[in-house]
């Protein structure tokens, strides 16, 4: 049986930093986990709102996860900072698209930056580890914010979709 690819989302969780309004901010992006082109988005170590795109990007792909194939079904995903999004659309039965695009001033429209097919369940599991792996530096620090619940929550609701 052949594998799906992976795309991961990526954190450092060591590179987090609550800043003085109480927002905590840190690198995420997306990896291809083809290691022979691995390529990220937006690019590696980009600086963002963990807390908030992981609490919003869990929601939209557990709500993907649960609809049928056939459906046609899109999750869109969007960076905080910057003029980056992603979508994520069915492809296959058990499997995904994600559509990477950078925004641009209109009226041209939204430029496709990458596309990566992935197995549906190892891309959700990443986004999941990628939450508890921020919720835990973010606990063993004492940062606790309304971000903080609602990824927890987000994390929480799902966890009867989530692998890992």
């Amino acid at each position: 049986m052949r594998r799906l690819p992976s795309v991961d989302v990526v954190v450092d969780t060591a590179a987090l930093v609550r800043k003085e309004s109480g927002t905590i901010a840190g690198p995420i992006w997306l990896r291809d986990g083809d290691p022979d082109v691995q390529a990220d988005f937006p690019e590696v170590g980009w600086v963002d709102l963990p807390l908030a795109v992981l609490a919003s990007w869990v929601q939209e792909l557990q709500r993907l996860a649960r609809t049928l194939p056939s459906s046609g079904a899109e999750a869109i995903c969007r960076f905080s900072d910057g003029p980056y999004y992603f979508t994520v659309r069915v492809e296959s039965a058990g499997g995904w698209v994600v559509r990477c695009f950078e925004t641009r001033e209109h009226p041209a429209p939204d430029d496709l930056v990458r596309e990566w097919k992935t197995g549906s369940s190892a891309f959700l599991a990443s986004a999941v580890r990628a939450g508890r792996a921020v919720l835990a530096q973010c606990d063993a620090r004492g940062w606790w914010s309304r971000e903080t619940e609602a990824l927890r929550r987000s994390l929480e609701s799902g966890s009867q979709y989530t692998a890992g």
